[in-house]
């Protein structure tokens, strides 16, 4: 099975063939590649989906009319809904105040703190890459249970976020470590540099170690996230972005957030 041919938006991954991913496109690009995907033997195919769930994906179904906002997928699921797709996960971005974000997390981390358990951020630490090679440890060991999760490599990983580096204010990039001095957790946070004048930020990526997820270092982090952008002036709140549902990030966010916009992943018998 190789790439698809130019011009058509399929993609197949061996750890979920029988299933194809087709990309956002029009109804005749997602017609050919729906072709394409079972001419290869694929049964299914799910969109609007890339290469894999590391790139952009989702389609918007519901929306309170707030600007898109930086990375946000835009695309609609009229294509999908047309051609007999039904949903097959749901995700959701919400927007949380800051101060009542950070109260929902004060008490486990005075509990974590007294334990000896420490946040570290970007500027502190200073070694962007030395970061990267952390959060893709910790991303490949929380998103595995993650739908329609395939691994990546080191380099692709270091690909996808070298170019984010200009965006970022290093004091909003926090890890969390052990009272031994391990990383057990991320928050990549960055401004939403698209709308300047809302001065709001985005929760990019959130992760956890499975092993401590239990012990409340996720809502810390997200805390203190909160809590350093609104010294920094982004005072109009955080993005919690992208939230598969089913995941424990939405609960963190369900403490403070406002749900304004909802998305979906499709899929289709071919």
């Amino acid at each position: 099975m190789g790439p698809a041919p130019e011009g058509i938006p399929a993609f197949i991954h061996p750890d979920l063939f029988p299933y194809g991913n087709i990309a956002d496109g029009t109804e005749a690009e997602v017609e050919a590649a729906e072709r394409w995907l079972a001419a290869q033997g694929c049964t299914r195919a799910r969109g609007p989906l890339g290469p894999t769930t590391w790139h952009r994906y989702r389609a918007v179904t519901e929306s309170s009319g707030r600007p898109p906002f930086l990375s946000e997928p835009t695309s609609g699921p009229d294509v999908w809904l047309s051609r007999g797709y039904t949903p097959c996960a749901h995700y959701a971005s919400a927007l949380a105040d800051n101060l009542a974000q950070a109260e929902s997390a004060a008490e486990r981390s005075c509990r974590l703190v007294t334990e000896g358990w420490s946040i570290e951020s970007l500027a502190e630490s200073g070694h962007f890459e030395q970061a990267l090679d952390t959060f893709y440890r910790l991303s490949i060991v929380s998103f595995s249970k993650a739908f329609a999760y395939t691994p990546l490599s080191g380099p692709e990983f270091q690909a996808m976020y070298a170019p984010i580096l200009p965006l970022l204010d290093p004091r909003m990039v926090l890890t969390a470590k052990t009272p031994g001095g391990d990383a057990a957790g991320f928050c990549f946070a960055i401004p939403d540099r698209l709308n300047p004048d809302l001065n709001t930020f985005i929760i990019k990526t959130l992760a956890v170690e499975p092993r401590y997820r239990q012990t409340g270092i996720g809502s810390w982090l997200v805390g203190v996230a909160h809590s350093i952008a609104h010294e920094l002036g982004y005072i109009g709140g955080g993005i919690h972005a992208l939230m598969w549902t089913d995941s424990r990030s939405r609960n963190i966010s369900s403490h403070a957030g406002q749900i304004f916009r909802r998305y979906a992943l499709f899929e289709k018998v071919l």
